[in-house]
Formats: structure tokens, C-alpha cells, sequence
């Protein structure tokens, strides 16, 4: 069994118990990242990577996204297409996600990334570069720290507290990223903001929005 295969079998096993994660501090949190995401695209067409149960899949489509969502869990799918039943949802694999076969101004890739190892990960970005139109931007949220390993019972901070502790336990990769080596990552995209992620797992989770390199590798800012 490899890493993905054990990691989506214990997303499986917690699917129905995953709501616990959204706190309204937490869900207020995600939503003012989506809002300023959605307000940099160029255009309205979004993909939601790693979807889970569409919560955020659901919000991007009210803020007026035109939303195409995936993940691998098919009982997270279960749920999403429960709740979203006009909602486009679809199986695939974030280390094959060009199979879905189609550009997008915008990706959303919240909570899933780091589930790739980090040779993955580079592939992944790479993909993602080359499925965003001009200006595309990708979201994308990272644990730091260092190494990659498995988890069986959440990191202290989790969202939910201990009720989501006890009820999210099981065997899941990770992998954690210094600060200075994701500058190499980020190679093929302009890094427009970033944000430690303050509620999640306190100084442990940080958050970037990337824009596309153009043709002409036209800089932009941080913040």
C-alpha cells in the first residue's frame, strides 16, 4: 500500500465525522482566504483540488465561481454530491490531475497538498501552472516544519480541538516545509500573498496565493 492509498482509506474511514473540522472561527478563516482569492482571478472558472465534502466547493460556487471539484475519497464524493447535487464533482488523483482536461482561472488546493511527497509536489505545481490560464492563480495551504512522515492522531491546534483529535485518528502523510526552500518550489508563479494560518495549528500552517508567471516573467509582491 503506498502513501496515497493509506492516507484516502483513513479519509474514507472519517468522512462522516469530517464536518467536526468546520468551527465557525475556522470557517470564517477559510472563507476571507476564498473571498481574496476569488477577487484576484481573471476570470470565474475554478478548480477545487482535494475537495472533501465541497464545503469550500460550495462556497466558491455562491461567491460566483464557475466550480469543477475533485478528490480521491469516494465517500468525501458521496458527501459533496449529497449536498451539492448540481455541483460538479469527479474522482481523480492530485498526481494525475491533467487528466481532467481542462484550464481554469483559478485552483484551490486547501488542506490536500501536503499529502504528496515532496518530489510530487514539484510535479504537481508544474501541472497546476500549466492548467491555470494567463494570470491564474493557485491557492494553496502547507504545513511547516520538516521531514515527511505519517501521522496517526492530529497535531495539537487541530481544528475541532480534541473532540476532532479522537474522532479524525488514523494514518495519514505529510509532508513539512521550511519557509526558505518553498522559494525553489515556487519557481513558475509570483508569489501575490502569504499568511501563516494563525487557526490552524497556531504558527504551524501558512497559506499562499501564487499568480502565474506570464510569458515576459513580469515580478509581482508579497505581503
Amino acid at each position: 500500500m503506498d502513501h496515497t492509498q493509506r492516507t484516502i482509506e483513513t479519509y474514507d474511514q472519517i468522512a462522516a465525522a469530517y464536518h467536526i473540522i468546520a468551527t465557525p472561527e475556522h470557517r470564517a478563516w477559510l472563507e476571507d482566504s476564498m473571498r481574496s482569492f476569488f477577487a484576484s482571478l481573471p476570470g470565474r472558472s475554478v478548480l477545487v483540488a482535494g475537495c472533501g465534502e465541497g464545503r469550500d466547493s460550495r462556497y466558491l460556487g455562491g461567491l460566483g465561481a464557475e466550480v469543477v471539484s475533485f478528490d480521491l475519497s469516494e465517500r468525501m464524493l458521496a458527501l459533496a454530491r449529497s449536498a451539492d447535487p448540481k455541483g460538479l464533482y469527479v474522482r481523480a488523483d492530485l498526481r494525475d490531475v491533467q487528466s481532467i482536461g481542462r484550464r481554469f482561472d483559478g485552483i484551490w488546493a486547501c488542506a490536500c497538498l501536503y499529502h504528496l511527497t515532496k518530489r510530487e509536489f514539484r510535479v504537481c505545481l508544474r501541472t497546476f501552472q500549466q492548467m491555470l490560464h494567463p494570470r491564474g492563480i493557485l491557492f494553496l495551504n502547507l504545513k511547516l516544519g520538516a521531514g515527511e512522515h505519517f501521522i496517526d492522531i492530529p497535531r495539537d491546534g487541530y481544528p475541532g480541538g480534541d473532540g476532532a483529535k479522537e474522532k479524525l485518528s488514523g494514518s495519514r502523510f505529510y509532508a513539512f516545509y521550511e519557509r526558505d526552500e518553498l522559494v525553489d518550489y515556487f519557481a513558475d508563479f509570483v508569489i501575490e500573498k502569504d499568511r501563516r494560518d494563525l487557526l490552524k495549528e497556531g504558527d504551524g500552517a501558512m497559506e499562499f496565493w501564487l499568480r502565474k508567471r506570464d510569458a515576459a516573467g513580469v515580478h509581482g509582491g508579497s505581503s
